[in-house]
């Protein structure tokens, strides 16, 4: 499926927040890391305000630019560091983790590995390279290539503390490789297998796997596991949400067609539910937005719905919001929340080929929270689609194209546009569908070719 430095702003670090204080975080003011996939919330929004409300016609300054391969995870950014991994060759045969100074676009240190040709791992739509976003922890970085090399780095120098070949062990569901990204929560590095994959040993059997290791050593802590449930199709690709239960952190996931909680604790299961057609996917590629009382799931198979849930009370009672058809199919990102309306894409991205995805084309649509009643919908975006939310703006990338666009349910209201590159072939064009990211005042845009760096701070 994604930045630097204001001067006179005072440094808020976000990465220390997460979605357990989701109302507290939306009113931080000030600049904010990136340390993580979707952001510091894990819910593709920023808690950065004063950003430029409007363009200018040539777009926003460009502070820097510089040549990068082929990856489909977004960079994150702590401090003045830049991380992204890339993919040395087309087919594979060796990944690099990446460090830049944000401030400059100038290398730090690289870390580049070998992992044999992505083809002897049946690793689908093998252009699109190294799929899962890294996350920053304290001193170190966490990053997952595509088939399933964990390594955790020392932030500063890229030096390896400890590694391993999650392949040697688990194979991931669906085709292409490892897709969801490892998040760190209270000292355990979490890794949502998702559902339908198997152990190397047994090769027929499919499972639901959730592990958590020590992120100072990679030594398993617990593992939650439960049987594929047929006849539901498998996914894969999903980074899990956090959230409270009963004021306990959980991971917040879909699998086997429910919406469940998981303790970070423990790892034990502490609600689930029912959402998903048991005909349809178990699981799906964006995460479960958790807003408030609301959990929002866009599954595929099946219609997009908000489950309400009292996560306040021991036996969670939960119930459908709403369950509505609103036309998704193969969604990549969530709808990112503002002010009690979702903003995110609507219609059909086609899966049967690299060209046919490349070929679908959605719509930005504005939907309200409390009742799926789509507000307003705006066509003609080309898939390779993503975005992120903040200040009240929606920073939006469709191929070739980024948008800026205020996050309002009076209609669709363009504020900036510019043209990002020119690289157009299958699969590589998916590289838009990698979320912007924003930090300190700057956008960071992954394209097929470069990674470019946005001066979207207000003056």
């Amino acid at each position: 499926m994604n930045t630097i430095e204001r001067v006179g702003a005072s440094l808020v670090l976000v990465a220390v927040l997460h979605p357990l204080a989701l109302d507290v975080c939306a009113a931080v003011e000030g600049s904010s890391d990136w340390p993580r996939f979707a952001g510091p919330l894990g819910d593709g929004r920023s808690p950065e305000r004063g950003l430029l409300r409007e363009w200018p016609k040539d777009g926003p300054a460009v502070v820097w630019r510089v040549p990068i391969k082929q990856g489909w995870n977004h960079p994150v950014v702590v401090g003045d560091d830049v991380y992204f991994g890339s993919s040395e060759e087309a087919r594979g045969t060796a990944e690099t983790v990446t460090c830049l100074n944000a401030k400059t676009g100038e290398e730090r240190w690289r870390h580049t590995y070998e992992v044999g040709p992505y083809w002897q791992r049946s690793i689908g739509w093998a252009k699109g390279g190294f799929r899962a976003t890294p996350v920053v922890d304290g001193d170190h970085l966490f990053t997952l290539g595509a088939i399933g090399h964990l390594i955790c780095l020392e932030r500063k120098t890229g030096k390896a503390v400890w590694q391993k070949n999650l392949w040697d062990e688990t194979i991931p569901s669906g085709e292409k490789g490892y897709v969801f990204s490892p998040i760190v929560e209270d000292g355990k590095l979490i890794l949502w297998y998702s559902d339908g994959a198997r152990d190397v040993i047994e090769e027929e059997k499919r499972f639901v796997i959730c592990r958590a290791l020590d992120a100072k050593t990679g030594k398993r802590l617990w593992e939650f596991r439960e049987p594929h449930r047929d006849p539901a199709r498998m996914g894969e690709g999903q980074t899990p949400s956090v959230a409270a239960f009963n004021g306990e952190k959980c991971l917040v996931v879909t699998a086997n067609c429910q919406l469940k909680a998981i303790r970070v604790s423990d790892g034990k299961e502490v609600w689930k539910f029912d959402c998903i057609n048991p005909q349809g996917r178990g699981t799906t590629i964006p995460s479960p937005l958790v807003q408030g009382k609301y959990i929002v799931n866009i599954p595929d198979l099946d219609f997009t719905h908000a489950v309400e849930v009292d996560r306040s009370k021991p036996d969670f009672p939960s119930k459908i919001a709403w369950k509505k058809d609103i036309f998704i199919f193969t969604a990549i990102h969530q709808f990112r929340h503002r002010d009690g309306y979702l903003y995110g894409f609507t219609g059909d991205i086609q899966g049967a080929s690299e060209q046919h995805a490349s070929d679908s084309i959605l719509k930005l649509s504005c939907v309200e929270l409390a009742t799926g009643k789509v507000k307003w919908s705006e066509p003609n975006f080309n898939t390779g689609v993503s975005l992120i939310e903040a200040d009240g703006l929606l920073f939006v990338r469709s191929y070739q194209t980024l948008r800026l666009v205020e996050a309002t349910p009076d209609g669709y209201r363009e504020r900036g546009k510019v043209k990002t590159h020119d690289v157009w072939k299958p699969t590589v064009n998916l590289t838009d569908l990698v979320m912007p990211v924003l930090s300190r005042g700057k956008l960071y845009v992954r394209t097929p070719v470069e990674l470019i760096c946005y001066d979207v701070g207000g003056r």
